[in-house]
């Protein structure tokens, strides 16, 4: 397996989906065969859409590999994919764990590693809250994964780097980006005792759809996720449902009842989250959890999944105005799909797929669930 070959074929966008790679290099037997092939090749195989394939064949370069490769050696960056032994176990039982990783630093050799997070516009009780759990975490040993962003992760991070502890930042553009602004030195500091980590090649921006998909990196890395305070609309709020559809466990920290900055706190708290107020509730958890993997006993997500609705008995209603709507429609009658899912299927690109699902949602014909999958109304 040519690592450099695998990160090439991931880093054509919007490329020929990731889902379908796995069986692509089944079809020709290794990456680089794979990157390599011939539009003719693909299309043979049936397994793409023959728009994405086109898309494929147009972006590609075939220098694209030795310039990961270039790119990682100047930067002493590791390249691993889904398929070496680096790679972290707990992020290969998600469900849409990523192929590949741009490691700087060193990825913490942990069975049991913590996820806090919350929001970027964090109140001085929340970055307290942070600070708190970070640290006490990390005292005990317990690498602390978080998403770089500004408020409680950067709190969570300095907290951690303060306790002497090990931390992993996972970004949501590529290793050689600066974002957020003034966190470089903070992200230098965190590979020399942790590490920055990216599923993105280099030169890629940190555009809002990449950071739902990060979210189910921090979650993948941890078994347990922390909130340390999170408004309704949070992007930690995803995180945490992303958390309990992956049998995680979710923690959440309680705040002020009058300011709204903890609200989304206890929305989640009455759909199940634990309410955490000291170290001590994880600790015991942790041990528990060690036990139970001792003796091979799993428990379910503490949140009860949400129950997906039928894809059989829609109510009549007039199909969308636009071609592209209503083609996602009938790809949505087999049942709930993921933006890559719906992207690979449809064969138009991430952003025109992006505003045909917001449309599509204002309007109410389809909705998203706690796993980031759309399905129809």
């Amino acid at each position: 397996m040519n690592t450099l070959y695998l990160a090439a074929v991931c880093a054509v966008v919007p490329g020929l989906g990731r889902s379908k790679i796995h069986q692509l290099m089944q079809k020709f037997g290794s990456a680089k065969a794979l990157f390599e092939a011939s539009e003719e090749a693909l299309l043979a195989t049936g397994i793409c859409e023959p728009k994405s394939v086109v898309q494929f064949i147009r972006k590609r370069n075939f220098d694209l590999p030795n310039k990961l490769d270039t790119f990682c050696k100047l930067q002493g960056v590791q390249l691993i994919s889904i398929y070496d032994d680096a790679y972290p176990k707990s992020l290969r039982e998600i469900h849409d764990p990523p192929l590949v990783l741009y490691v700087h630093g060193q990825l913490p050799n942990a069975p049991y590693c913590a996820g806090v997070v919350g929001s970027r516009d964090a109140t001085h009780y929340g970055l307290k809250a942070a600070n708190y759990f970070a640290s006490g975490l990390a005292q005990e040993g317990i690498p602390i994964i978080s998403g770089g962003a500004k408020g409680i992760d950067t709190a969570a991070h300095e907290a951690v780097l303060k306790a002497g502890g090990i931390t992993v930042a996972v970004l949501g553009c590529g290793l050689d980006i600066n974002y957020p602004a003034g966190n470089q030195r903070l992200f230098e500091r965190i590979a020399e005792r942790g590490a920055v980590i990216s599923e993105y090649p280099p030169g890629t921006a940190p555009m809002a759809i990449n950071f739902p998909a990060r979210n189910r990196i921090i979650v993948g890395l941890s078994r347990a996720i922390v909130v340390a305070e999170a408004a309704r609309k949070s992007g930690a709020l995803i995180t945490a449902h992303i958390a309990a559809d992956e049998g995680r466990e979710v923690y959440c920290v309680p705040g002020n009842i009058f300011d709204g900055s903890s609200v989304g706190c206890h929305d989640l708290i009455r759909q199940g989250a634990k309410l955490v107020d000291s170290v001590a509730d994880i600790l015991e958890d942790k041990a528990a959890w060690q036990i139970a993997m001792q003796n091979k006993i799993f428990q379910p997500s503490i949140f009860a999944r949400v129950e997906e609705k039928a894809t059989t008995s829609f109510e009549a209603k007039p199909l969308p105005a636009t071609e592209l709507g209503k083609k996602i429609i009938a790809l949505l009658q087999q049942g709930p799909l993921s933006l890559e899912e719906i992207t690979e299927q449809s064969g138009e690109a991430v952003p025109i797929i992006s505003m045909e699902l917001l449309e599509l949602q204002l309007a109410g014909y389809i909705d998203v669930d706690r796993a980031q999958r759309y399905f129809r109304l």
